[in-house]
């Protein structure tokens, strides 16, 4: 796997820039643009749903054109330009058109790099490749922010955009170096889609798998709208929690350089845990094994505000581990084997499923904060993750995966 080295290197430089920019812009916004609360929040809600849409369609254009590597050194390149211009100004309106309209585009990198090792490796290799893809978005976000307020805090702004443009440009460079395709593909994606449609075979009317050659319009998808409320429902539990953790803190009298240790401590087991997942496929089903993140999340949960014991604390971290390395190591290959005669697409939908809940997730924390006591604040996420049991429960079907048949090799 050392020849393969370079997609994971550009995997974790990809999610490094990220890791460095997406934590500090918020203080950008308040410190360095002057800006208000509410616009604030137009910022970072308009960057989010700007990223989503683009996501969505760069996916889309590929599938039908190809082109992977020429979008991945575009998106880079344009990306570079946007954190070079943003170091010049501090003029709210202007930052906040360059981050929605040239930055953001940048949020289809990484499902565009999956896509392109889709196409690449061997499929018995993908659940493989993906899970070490989703543990450099993991090992990144360890380190990384804190280094992105250690520059921004004693360097500046400005030293920090025209690092982050340097970044930028050595990895369009990087994805230019990446094979777009080499001997170790053995499948053809349509003969591979047909086979799972086959496979499926599900009686008449059951929306749960599809039933035409080439999807269409939004009804063709219905069979991923199961697993794709799953994902953006745990990233809402995920992403409300860690909003919540230092509000928690202050409540409870804790010292909130606390909340920084138990985030890295998670990271380091979930990494570890998401590259252990493949193998886990080898005795259990995904649903199965969602059911497991669903039942440990639950569990966290409503077991955090038990005790405020540090040593508590850091071992209830491999609850909220587990729930989130299943999902981080199996989401996007549950939705490319869904889906795979357009894999970049699936996992531009894990992707947006994820962002969603990151969304809904900053609305909801002001909620929580108003209307739940200290105690009460994890409930929602408690609650939510609960409805991801019922799901896993009640659609068991749009969690199979078929496997080939005995006289197709993959």
């Amino acid at each position: 796997m050392y020849r393969f080295s370079h997609y994971y290197l550009a995997g974790f430089i990809n999610a490094c820039v990220m890791a460095c920019l997406i934590p500090v812009m918020s203080l950008y916004a308040y410190r360095y643009l002057g800006a208000s609360s509410v616009q604030l929040s137009v910022l970072l809600g308009g960057y989010s749903l700007s990223s989503i849409l683009y996501a969505t369609v760069i996916s889309r254009i590929v599938e039908r054109l190809g082109g992977h590597k020429i979008w991945l050194l575009g998106t880079s390149l344009m990306a570079s330009c946007a954190v070079l211009l943003l170091s010049t100004t501090q003029n709210y309106l202007f930052a906040a058109l360059i981050m929605i309209t040239l930055f953001a585009p940048f949020h289809a990198s990484t499902s565009l790099l999956m896509g392109l090792a889709f196409r690449y490796f061997p499929e018995g290799q993908m659940t493989t490749v993906n899970a070490r893809l989703m543990a450099t978005i993991s090992a990144a976000w360890v380190v990384c922010p804190s280094v992105a307020f250690y520059m921004t805090e004693h360097l500046g702004f400005n030293v920090f955009f025209y690092a982050l443009g340097v970044v930028l440009i050595l990895l369009a460079l990087l994805f230019g170096y990446l094979p777009v395709s080499g001997s170790a593909i053995a499948i053809d994606l349509n003969s591979c889609a047909e086979r799972h449609r086959q496979a499926y075979k599900a009686k008449s009317g059951d929306p749960a798998y599809p039933l035409t050659k080439k999807a269409n319009g939004i009804m063709d998808y219905a069979y991923l709208w199961p697993p794709i409320l799953l994902f953006t429902l745990l990233s809402f539990g995920i992403n409300l929690y860690q909003h919540l953790l230092p509000v928690y803190f202050v409540e409870e009298g804790l010292p909130v350089s606390l909340v920084g240790g138990l985030f890295m401590s998670a990271a380091i087991v979930e990494i570890s845990l998401i590259i252990r997942c493949p193998s886990l496929l080898s005795r259990f089903s995904y649903h199965q094994l969602f059911i497991v993140a669903s039942l440990c999340g639950i569990t966290f949960f409503m077991l955090l505000p038990v005790s405020q014991n540090t040593s508590y604390l850091f071992l209830l971290q491999i609850l909220k581990a587990i729930m989130y390395g299943i999902m981080a190591g199996l989401g996007v290959n549950l939705l490319q084997r869904l889906l795979p005669s357009e894999p970049t697409f699936a996992a531009a939908l894990y992707q947006n499923a994820f962002a969603m809940g990151m969304l809904l997730a900053g609305f909801a924390t002001g909620v929580a904060v108003e209307f739940l006591p200290p105690q009460g604040l994890f409930s929602i996420s408690a609650f939510v993750v609960m409805v991801c049991l019922m799901m896993l429960l009640l659609f068991r079907r749009a969690f199979i995966v078929a496997k080939a048949p005995d006289n197709i090799k993959g």
